[in-house]
């Protein structure tokens, strides 16, 4: 089966509430993405917001989140996600060919509204609305027309001359982009590359399509995975730090175990010494950040239903 296909079928999956997904296991499943949410928070964050399965995408949001940083390594990409979203992804496509002022007090406008609007640039005059930003409703000439002038255009001035040579509402996965033999240069980058995979799709289908390529919750937490598990205790700085020199850590841990990957179980079970030299260098109080690394993998541990020393 292709990857768009296991994709598109957890799509149709998480359409409905969870507790239909997975059978008898769906209980565990909405506990455990629930206890991620309660258990590690996230700098900024509005506390206030229950957590909850009567809002899906309140809770995906949240959840999303604190896995921003599995969701950077999983290896999708926005056109890859959009290949395999099963409903339209319609953007708003901008091009704006002139713009200038009568008056040598008033400044050029039109960047700063599109870009307060969340509008993403493609090329030299070429703006984009990813899907997640782009109002419903807008497929008619008229709807166009009057989105335009009342979210783009009010604020003009009227000594403000301006050109928008098109201004279209666009089903993404109906468009296709192509180039050859360019890299790092600001007007070589396509319709897709303007785009984060935030911006693509629903919290609910990232986390979908992440999980369709084996990293859900539980399987991200059962690897182990050093970020995950000390965002339930590591400030900013701490967690960057582990963030960047995961690969590092990784292999530390597994010279110092003789095992070819160290699993949540391995944490668990693991000498805090050992685990303080893994992330020494890279936190200011490698003893202390060890031990609680192992207290956090040893409460998962509890919570999956597994064994830990005594």
């Amino acid at each position: 089966m292709s990857a768009v296909k296991r994709i598109t079928g957890f799509f149709d999956r998480v359409k409905a509430p969870l507790s239909k997904i997975s059978g008898s296991d769906s209980t565990k499943d909405e506990e455990l993405i629930l206890a991620v949410i309660q258990r590690i928070e996230v700098d900024g964050e509005d506390a206030t917001v229950p957590a909850t399965f009567e809002d899906r995408d309140a809770v995906y949001r949240r959840l999303m989140l604190r896995l921003d940083w599995q969701l950077k390594n999983s290896g999708l990409t926005p056109e890859e996600l959009l290949r395999s979203y099963p409903y339209e992804a319609k953007s708003l496509l901008i091009f704006k060919s002139y713009e200038k002022t009568k008056k040598k007090k008033d400044s050029v406008i039109f960047k700063d509204r599109l870009i307060e609007k969340g509008f993403k640039p493609i090329q030299p005059g070429v703006w984009i609305l990813p899907p997640t930003r782009t109002p419903p409703g807008l497929d008619s000439q008229d709807a166009l027309r009057l989105w335009f002038r009342q979210n783009l255009a009010k604020q003009v001035p009227k000594t403000v001359d301006y050109v928008f040579p098109f201004i279209a509402s666009v089903d993404l996965k109906k468009m296709v982009s192509e180039r050859r033999g360019i890299r790092k240069m600001p007007t070589a980058r396509t319709l897709f590359g303007a785009l984060s995979l935030e911006e693509v799709a629903p919290p609910s289908h990232l986390y979908a399509a992440m999980a369709a390529k084996g990293r859900s919750v539980r399987e991200i937490i059962l690897s182990g995975d050093v970020p995950l598990l000390s965002s339930a205790f590591a400030d900013r700085k701490e967690l960057e730090a582990i963030q960047a020199n995961e690969l590092e850590i990784g292999v530390r841990l597994r010279h110092a175990t003789g095992s070819p990957a160290v699993n949540l179980e391995d944490l668990a079970n693991l000498g805090p010494e050992t685990v303080a030299k893994a992330v020494e260098g890279f936190v200011p109080h490698p003893k202390d950040f060890g031990q609680r690394l192992i207290v956090e993998a040893q409460h998962w541990m509890r919570l999956l239903g597994g064994t830990v020393p005594t």
